[in-house]
């Protein structure tokens, strides 16, 4: 009895990793400035603002892109604040990207052999909406239905795994 409990605990086991692994569907190619290897989710679409977050041995990106043309000229004042489920806990960060009129929003941080605490919470924690502000301090938000929620933290979760593997 117990060894039939044991392949069905193991089979279980491998068919939770295959349906994991499954969602973590990162694109591997190689950096055009640094030549190193580097994977991204490529973009998704979050009410309106594409997503795409990239990672290389030494940073990952998320790279924002907002089609709101009210609020599409980024500067290095503006954030995004991110509210998590619940409605208490927020997390801001600033653009470290260029200043751009093309609604391009980058939040870079450091990555290496640990995750950063941002992109930790990304993964952990559900975000219900993320309000945008651009050097004019005017604001989009968008709200996320409860499949983007779940999409934004696999993606970070699977990021900051695939970033620890990658060279530095």
């Amino acid at each position: 009895m117990n060894t039939i409990r044991n392949y069905f605990f193991g089979f279980a086991l491998f068919l939770a990793g295959q349906v994991y692994s499954q969602d973590c569907t990162l694109k591997k190619t190689t950096d055009d400035f640094s030549g190193m290897p580097k994977v991204s989710s490529g973009f998704i679409d979050i009410q309106g603002i594409d997503l795409s977050i990239d990672a290389t041995g030494k940073e990952i990106d998320y790279f924002f892109v907002i089609r709101n043309p009210a609020t599409n000229c980024i500067g290095a004042e503006s954030e995004a604040v991110f509210v998590f489920e619940g409605g208490k806990a927020r997390m801001t960060m600033r653009n470290t990207g260029g200043d751009n009129c093309n609604g391009y929003f980058h939040t870079v941080m450091k990555g290496g052999q640990y995750t950063p605490a941002n992109v930790q919470k990304l993964a952990t924690k559900k975000v219900v909406s993320i309000t945008f502000s651009d050097r004019n301090d005017k604001k989009t938000t968008i709200s996320l239905t409860t499949q983007q929620q779940e999409q934004l933290m696999k993606l970070s979760d699977c990021i900051a795994k695939e970033a620890k593997a990658l060279p530095r």
